[in-house]
């Protein structure tokens, strides 16, 4: 059985079916998901009870994977980033620890790993476990933003540069630069990405942001933030804007190229727990 696909959001987002990702795909089934993500941005894959060692080999079927190493928000397993309201023993998540702090920034609108150069590709987070009534992730249609700009306004972007950095999404929700550790500081200094990005699969452009974009390079600071602010709120909309309702064992994916995201705020009682992994771009973008 080929991949089947039915449209769920306004301008994208796809429910597929006719995998049991538990088992190994095949380089067909890859290129069938990769020209669906391209096309679609976000699939969502209902009833995959995945463990450890299938999630971690779906995800390697797409290329070179994520290694979650920031000691602020490590687990016991670093080809995943766990992302919930309690930690590897079960134990719930102080919202004022340094790794509460660093997980509330998921609720800016973001692009996975645009603070690292090359970036993340493609994302695919599983729910493992959900409250009664779970709080929904939305994503944002970074294409169709694009493509509802002006002509005008397209030819002032298309050549910008922005400087992305983990210290500007987290200090957004104020966790300050002391609070990382000397290695991140070091290691994840920050990094330039074009505004806009061409999709190699099929050439549509889009806006390339997150709440990692610091500002526009080679602009006064106020200037360049203030731009990458006022397109974030564009493409935020809700016209271009998807929200999903989480079932237990779905694995939702996503292509980072043209599309933001971001968690909606949770505190209830219930754990919440969600496995994210990753494969990063082969060379600097």
């Amino acid at each position: 059985m080929g991949l089947g696909l039915r449209r769920i959001g306004k301008t994208f987002v796809a429910q597929a079916t006719g995998y049991d990702l538990r088992q190994p795909l095949t380089p067909t089934q890859v290129a069938e998901v990769e020209a669906a993500l391209a096309e679609h941005g976000v699939l969502v894959f209902g009833g995959q009870p995945l463990d450890e060692t299938q999630q971690y080999a779906f995800i390697k079927s797409f290329g070179p994977t994520t290694v979650a190493t920031l000691k602020e928000i490590a687990g016991n397993n670093q080809n995943f980033f766990d992302v919930g309201t309690v930690d590897d023993e079960g134990k719930p998540i102080a919202g004022d620890s340094v790794k509460g702090e660093y997980l509330r920034a998921n609720r800016l609108w973001h692009t996975d790993g645009s603070f690292n150069q090359p970036p993340i590709r493609l994302t695919a987070l599983l729910a493992r476990e959900l409250p009664p009534v779970p709080p929904p992730t939305e994503y944002a249609d970074m294409r169709a933003a694009w493509d509802a700009l002006p002509a005008s306004r397209q030819a002032q972007l298309e050549h910008l540069m922005v400087e992305h950095s983990v210290l500007r999404s987290r200090e957004q929700t104020g966790m300050t630069a002391e609070k990382f550790t000397s290695d991140t500081l070091q290691t994840r200094k920050p990094v330039s990405h074009p505004l806009v990005r061409t999709h190699p699969a099929n050439g549509r452009k889009s806006l390339y942001l997150a709440s990692h974009a610091s500002h526009i390079i080679g602009w006064p600071l106020e200037k360049g933030r203030a731009l990458v602010e006022e397109l974030i709120a564009f493409a935020t909309q809700e016209r271009f804007v998807y929200s999903h309702p989480w079932q237990v064992h779905e694995l939702v994916m996503w292509d980072d190229r043209w599309t933001m995201h971001r968690a909606t705020a949770y505190d209830g009682p219930h754990p919440r727990k969600m496995r994210q992994c990753s494969v990063r771009e082969l060379e600097p973008v």
